[in-house]
């Protein structure tokens, strides 16, 4: 696949470690985690079209030979990509490789291996409309159900976010404890596992400057909307997004209803329209 460079070097005298060098990896792997590592470079050059869907993988002897692995190591790692519906292994009759559409994309090693690797602009796309839409149930669960104190904790969470909106670190662990602490007070654990599951860095995005500092202002217009929502109480309109600040605002939104004694009060914001990407457009609905 164009855009991907890697390089593998394996010491064939000793399987007592492996030395991977990829694209922005450098590191020697230790016996226990051989396994992930052959799992990850297979799944890798999958995706690079080595191994096409439908095609079948080179004997498990060639394999543990090029990776320089044993066996035992080897089928481990191919149980591993089976249960994550990667492969199919018939026994005597090889290893096939799975459409892609069976795959487990919500498997943490198979989406961020695509995500860091494959770049796919349609899958970011998917995410994003997924996350948007678990927030926006969460938050108006949350609207009925937060308790004060788990108010207030939010809050805070998106005041560091606000605080932290040009420091990648920080403002990643502001908005990790805002997504904890919404899914708690909408007592909806499912929807939290799922988000942290994709909440993982799009492909080449931490190089990217630009890219990252575009991820941020779009997850922190979602927590303020999410907040806004959670502020207005139950049975009001969800809260809008607020228009960033190169965008062209629009007619103000009619103010969102008070929050309850001893929260924060919302900052009064223009708002746009969501569309997949996260922000509405004009012809939509006012959810989140």
């Amino acid at each position: 696949m164009p855009g991907i460079q890697r390089r593998e070097q394996y010491d064939p005298r000793s399987t007592s470690s492996m030395y991977v060098e990829g694209w922005n990896v450098h590191r020697v792997i230790r016996p226990a985690r051989l396994a992930n590592a052959v799992v990850e470079r297979l799944l890798l050059r999958i995706l690079e079209g080595e191994f096409p869907p439908g095609t079948d993988l080179p004997p498990e002897a060639a394999l543990a030979a090029e990776f320089a692995v044993s066996r035992t190591i080897l089928r481990e790692a191919l149980k591993a990509l089976e249960e994550k519906r990667v492969l199919r292994i018939r026994h005597g009759r090889g290893t096939t490789v799975r459409p892609k559409a069976e795959w487990n994309l919500l498997d943490p090693l198979v989406l961020s291996v695509q995500l860091e690797y494959e770049s796919s602009p349609e899958l970011v796309e998917e995410l994003g409309e997924v996350r948007t839409a678990l927030l926006t149930l969460m938050a108006e669960l949350a609207a009925r159900r937060i308790h004060p104190p788990q108010r207030e904790q939010l809050a805070a969470a998106l005041e560091r976010m606000r605080a932290a909106a040009e420091d990648p670190a920080p403002f990643h662990d502001a908005a990790v404890a805002f997504t904890r602490t919404l899914a708690e007070a909408a007592g909806n654990e499912v929807a939290r596992c799922v988000i942290e599951t994709i909440d993982v860095p799009y492909g080449g995005q931490d190089d990217d400057a630009g890219k990252l500092a575009e991820a941020m202002k779009l997850r922190l217009l979602l927590a303020e909307a999410a907040y806004a929502t959670v502020a207005a109480g139950p049975g009001a309109p969800a809260g809008a997004v607020p228009a960033p600040a190169s965008a062209p605002a629009t007619s103000p939104a009619p103010a969102v209803a008070s929050a309850a004694p001893g929260s924060q009060p919302l900052r009064q914001v223009a708002t746009v329209p969501l569309n997949r990407h996260g922000l509405r457009t004009p012809a939509q609905s006012a959810r989140v």
